[in-house]
C-alpha cells in the first residue's frame, strides 16, 4: 500500500506531499454520474457494493494518495429517530425536525453496528479493495454540524433555528450534542474496525459560532469524540470549516491532522495550530475551474506556505466543484507530486 498520506498524518517524512480531494467520489466524474443516475444518491450509500465503486473511481482516475468513503454525514441520524430524505436538487431534509426537549429525549443513540451495518460492509470490501492501493479514510459529520442539520430540518444559510435552540433551550442542546457525540464516536470507532486506516470528522458549521460559542457548545464534544476514537490507533483528521478563531485550541483537540480552510493562509493557520499537528489543506476550490498553469501557480503557493508544518497533507479548501473538468483536477494531482519531489 502507498502509505505516504499515512506518514504525512504522522508528521513522518516523506519523498512528496501526498493529495486526495473533498469530493473527490462527486458528480464531477462521469463514472460518478453514471452510478448516480442508475441508482440515486441514498441507494448509492446504503449499497455496499455501490459505496465501495464509487470510492475508488478517484483513486483510478486521478492518482490520489488516499480514498474517502463514499456516504454522508447524516447516514448516523436516521436510526436515532429522524426521517431523511433527499430531494433531487433541494439536499437532505428531515420531515421530524427537532423542535423542543421532548424531542431530543425520543432520540436513541443505537449500536452502529446493528443499524448501520451496510457501513461496515462497504468498508470492508474497501478494506479489500485497496489493500495494494492506498488508505481509505472512513467519516463522520462533526456534532454541531450534525445536530444543526436535525433542528434546521435540513440545509440553510441563516441558521437561525439552531442559535436560537442552543442559547434558549441550552440544556436540551447540551443534550442533543451529548447523544450525537456519543454515537459519532462508536460509528468511527465502527469503521476503524472495518478497515479505515484514518478517520475524519467533518464540521462543516464550526464557523457558525463566534470563537466564545465554539468553545462552550461544540468544542468540549469535537475533544470528547476524539479521544474516544483514539484507541483504534488510526490518525485522526478534524475539519472545522471556518472556525479560524479557535485554531489555537483546535490545535490542541488531539486530532494528528488539522484541515484548513480556503479563508485563511496555510501558513497563518500553522502558527496558530502549533507544531504538534499536521496540517490538511488549503486551496481554493474553484481554481480547478482555471488553466493548468494557474492550477499548477496556485499549488506551489500552498506547498511553499506549507513547509513549516509538522506533516503536510495537500487537499482544497472545500470540496471539489460541481463542473470541475477532470483533466483539471488530474493535472492538480499530478502537479503536486511533482513539485513536491523536487
Amino acid at each position: 500500500m502507498n502509505d505516504t498520506f499515512l506518514k504525512a498524518c504522522r508528521g513522518e517524512k516523506t519523498d512528496y506531499t501526498p493529495i486526495w480531494m473533498m469530493r473527490q467520489a462527486g458528480r464531477f466524474l462521469p463514472q460518478y454520474r453514471k452510478v448516480s443516475d442508475k441508482h440515486g444518491f441514498l441507494a448509492m450509500c446504503r449499497t455496499p457494493e455501490l459505496a465501495a465503486e464509487v470510492t475508488i473511481q478517484p483513486v483510478d482516475v486521478l492518482g490520489v494518495d488516499a480514498a474517502i468513503f463514499f456516504s454522508d454525514i447524516l447516514t448516523t441520524v436516521v436510526p436515532m429517530g429522524m426521517d431523511l430524505r433527499y430531494d433531487e436538487g433541494k439536499g437532505p431534509s428531515f420531515t421530524n425536525p427537532i423542535k423542543s426537549g421532548a424531542d431530543v429525549d425520543r432520540l436513541i443513540v443505537p449500536d452502529p453496528e446493528e443499524t448501520l451495518g451496510f457501513v461496515y460492509r462497504a468498508q470492508k470490501i474497501l478494506a479489500r479493495e485497496l489493500a495494494k492501493k492506498v488508505p481509505l479514510i472512513g467519516f463522520a459529520g462533526g456534532p454541531f454540524t450534525v445536530a444543526a442539520y436535525m433542528i434546521e430540518g435540513g440545509g440553510t444559510h441563516s441558521f437561525n433555528k439552531v442559535k436560537t435552540f442552543a442559547f434558549t433551550q441550552t440544556e436540551a442542546f447540551m443534550t442533543l450534542m451529548d447523544k450525537v457525540s456519543r454515537l459519532t464516536a462508536s460509528y468511527l470507532q465502527m469503521q476503524a474496525k472495518a478497515g479505515s486506516n484514518a478517520l475524519m470528522i467533518f464540521d462543516s458549521f464550526a464557523g457558525v459560532l463566534g470563537p466564545k460559542d465554539y468553545l462552550e457548545l461544540n468544542f468540549p464534544y469535537v475533544k470528547r469524540i476524539i479521544a474516544d476514537i483514539k484507541k483504534t490507533g488510526v490518525p485522526i483528521i478534524y475539519f472545522g470549516l471556518g472556525q479560524h478563531g479557535g485554531h489555537a485550541a483546535i490545535g490542541k483537540c488531539g486530532a494528528d491532522v488539522i484541515g484548513v480552510d480556503y479563508n485563511v493562509n496555510l501558513d497563518a493557520a500553522i502558527t496558530h495550530l502549533g507544531a504538534n499537528v499536521s496540517v490538511q489543506g488549503n486551496l481554493e476550490p474553484y481554481v480547478l475551474l482555471q488553466s493548468r498553469e494557474q492550477i499548477v501557480t496556485r499549488a506551489k503557493d500552498v506547498l511553499a506556505r506549507a513547509r513549516k508544518a509538522r506533516g503536510h497533507i495537500f487537499n482544497l479548501g472545500h470540496g471539489v466543484p460541481l463542473g470541475t473538468p477532470v483533466d483539471n483536477a488530474k493535472a492538480l494531482v499530478d502537479a503536486v507530486h511533482e513539485l513536491s519531489r523536487k
